[in-house]
Order: structure tokens, then sequence, then C-alpha cells
């Protein structure tokens, strides 16, 4: 009945549309030539930030919240719309198996940065722990494609994606950060003579 509602929903479910397109343009690509990735530099907090505005009116529907905290400012390599559908996917997983409140957090590990997906429901049981990545395996009534897809996206950027906690859930996004040059300026008595 509400048309800005309607127009925000379109406006969401057209950009989910896009980027899932990009997505799958990109895994038949690889799966064609591997060698031709798409991997950049880019904003982290921006794709989190997508996510969290995307996902936010499935959440309040549901009577719950997703939120995020961390480290700001981190630029990983990876293909943007990968990362999205990554994220999406345990997103998706967290509002249809979990409970209460999503977290999204980022953190640096070493030379990676790292998306962490947790929620306050149950976790993955124990039988399902080591198996939740293989297709076709799935907690409840879904395809049970969605983290095996989430993983594959994941590794084709040269990430990885696990299960770094079963109760309560943590999923972890591991994803290589880009490269600074740490060289300091030489000093006078260093710079070469001309």
């Amino acid at each position: 009945d509400d048309l800005d509602t309607v127009k925000e929903e379109a406006m969401i479910a057209l950009t989910q549309v896009e980027r899932l397109t990009d997505v799958v343009e990109r895994l038949l690509t690889n799966a064609r030539d591997p060698r031709t990735g798409s991997a950049v530099a880019f904003d982290l907090d921006e794709v989190v930030k997508q996510q969290i505005e995307e996902w936010r009116p499935a959440y309040r529907s549901a009577g719950r919240a997703i939120v995020c905290s961390g480290k700001p400012g981190m630029r990983p390599v990876a293909t943007p719309g990968a990362v999205a559908q990554v994220l999406a996917a345990l997103i998706e997983n967290s509002l249809m198996h979990g409970g209460g409140t999503v977290a999204l957090r980022t953190r640096v590990t070493g030379n990676q940065a790292v998306i962490e997906v947790t929620d306050e429901g149950a976790g993955v049981p124990a039988d399902l722990g080591a198996r939740i990545f293989e297709r076709s395996i799935s907690g409840r009534n879904s395809t049970g494609i969605g983290l095996a897809v989430a993983r594959d996206l994941a590794e084709a950027d040269g990430g990885r994606l696990e299960l770094v906690q079963q109760q309560p859930p943590v999923f972890a996004l591991f994803l290589s950060r880009e490269a600074r040059n740490n060289r300091k300026a030489p000093k006078e008595s260093e710079r070469p003579v001309r």
C-alpha cells in the first residue's frame, strides 16, 4: 500500500538481480578460463553497508536486528559482487536458521581482512559442522547449495570461507588485503647523487 516502500523494495530487488547476474557471469567465465580473475582492491565498508541496508527490511519483518562493527577502512583484494553474494548467503542463512541479532564484524589477521557473520541462535548441529559446505547439506528445508556456492565464490578470489565456531555460529570470510607501499622516503644521505 505504501508507494515509498514498494519503490525501496524494488530498488533492492534490482540491485540483487544485477549483482547475481554479475556473479553468474563470473562463475561461467571462471569455469571456462580460471585465469580471467576480476579481483580488485575495494572498500569493504561499502559492501558491508550495502548488505545491511539490503537485508534490514527482512530482519525488521522478522522482529530481528542486523548490526555491524569492527575495523573500518579495509581494502581487500577480491571481486566486490562475489563478496557481496557470499555475505548475502551468510546473512540469509542466519535469517532462516539462526536467531536473535545478526552481527557482521570486520577485523584484520596477518595480511588478511576477515568478515565474520554470527547470530544468537542455537548454532550449527554437531553432525553438520564438518559437512556444512557440501552441496545438498541443509539444516532445514532449503536447497543446501547456498554455502557451497559461497565457498566457491570465496575460493575463486583466492579467499576462504570457514565455519570457525559452531555454537553460537560464526562464519568467517578471509580475503587478502591490498598491499601497501611501506617504504619510507630515503634519508638525505641515502638519496642518489646526480
